[in-house]
């Protein structure tokens, strides 16, 4: 029994040492992607970097938390957290749908065509020093508060002999429906695809999602088709040399540039053409094509290779899982991650419509490079409760 105890601690070293190598890579890569648009918007070329490593300081506190709080002892922070979730995410969905995109709340600006943000204090209220404005991404926070609320409360039924399913479909469906008004549908398939894997762990007879699955992908097809925004985003996918220059055909343009110049070995660390105000969304949703132009195919494989060993830990943890619940806990914080990375891998490499979904533990963001660092920090407290 000792043996095993210290083998988990060991392994718990493991799983932080490919965290935080990624983490500093990811620094690394922002702060060399920024130094024009971070001089063009601040007057200095380091502001990104400085706000990113804030961010990863805020998001290691909560790493640190979860990974040292017994996971079992959060079943009341898991509902309030749902809770709060879907309250926010009802504000941005009232909103979404009653103002037009251009009349900013004070605490609710639109971005890029969307309200996905809430501001906790914007000016002329007081900042936070070195992180100036706090802000968030509802649609962030619920992919963990969604994975905890699945993974307590289906846990909590089966041990009752109670049926799990409509918890399941409730509360899966309420957050990806509302996720889609703002408008979010990558995000919303991300958390259904998550909510129904935890539920298929779970061992919960699965006829009822036969059952719902077909009228509810049909809905999906008609959302797509209703919605201006999405069809514009499939049309860019489908034919996108015909898009406007300055859309979302031109962004798509200037990623496959960017990875077809890097070829094999890339251009050179540093050497990026297209972070000179080329490529939108450069420190952000399109890190991953800087990546590929200066480190070129070979400096991605050792990337992704990474990536999979840390999704393969997760696997495993969950897999190893004394419990059911670290069980549903591991399996949904690993698959929310991996469909993450998984989304923004395939519409930086044209495989599916551009999104705006983030590299995970790489891209500038504090929204996901807190709740995500958290969510892994109660992964790491399940492998050492193993």
């Amino acid at each position: 029994m000792k043996k095993r105890k210290i083998a988990n601690k060991n392994s718990g070293k493991g799983l932080t040492l490919v965290i935080y190598s990624l983490l500093l890579f990811g620094l690394l890569m922002v702060t060399n992607a920024t130094l024009i648009t971070s001089k063009q918007l601040y007057g200095q070329p380091y502001m990104f970097s400085l706000l990113q490593l804030g961010w990863i300081l805020l998001g290691s506190i909560g790493f640190i938390f979860f990974k040292n709080y017994n996971y079992h002892n959060l079943t009341a922070f898991s509902y309030i957290l749902f809770f709060v979730s879907i309250v926010f995410l009802l504000f941005l969905g009232v909103i979404s749908i009653f103002v037009p995109c251009g009349s900013d709340f004070i605490f609710t600006p639109c971005i890029n065509g969307a309200y996905r943000w809430i501001y906790l204090n914007p000016q002329p209220l007081l900042q936070i020093p070195f992180l100036g404005t706090l802000s968030f991404q509802p649609g962030e926070l619920v992919k963990l508060s969604l994975v905890l609320y699945l993974s307590f409360q289906i846990s909590k039924n089966l041990d009752k002999n109670t049926n799990s399913f409509l918890v399941y479909m409730i509360s899966t469906c309420l957050v990806s429906g509302l996720i889609l008004l703002q408008p979010n549908m990558s995000t919303a398939s991300i958390l259904f695809v998550v909510g129904s894997i935890i539920y298929f762990v779970s061992g919960a007879g699965l006829k009822p999602v036969f059952i719902s699955v077909p009228p509810m992908l049909i809905l999906v097809a008609v959302t797509i088709f209703l919605s201006p925004y999405r069809r514009e985003r499939v049309m860019t996918f489908l034919h996108g040399e015909e898009s406007a220059d300055l859309g979302s055909g031109y962004h798509v343009k200037q990623i496959l540039i960017a990875l077809g110049s890097g070829g094999l070995w890339g251009v050179g660390f540093g050497q990026s053409r297209q972070k000179y105000s080329y490529l939108p969304e450069v420190a952000s949703d399109s890190i991953f094509a800087i990546i590929g132009e200066e480190l070129g195919f070979v400096g991605l494989l050792v990337l992704l290779s990474t990536f999979g060993y840390l999704i393969y830990k997760g696997f495993m943890i969950s897999k190893r899982s004394k419990d059911l619940l670290g069980r549903l806990l591991a399996m949904g914080i690993i698959s929310s991650f991996t469909f993450q990375l998984l989304t923004n891998v395939m519409a930086m490499t044209k495989l599916i419509p551009l999104t705006g979904v983030p590299l995970p533990l790489i891209s500038y963001g504090g929204s996901s490079m807190l709740f995500t660092l958290s969510g892994l920090g109660i992964l790491a407290n399940i492998e050492k409760n193993s």
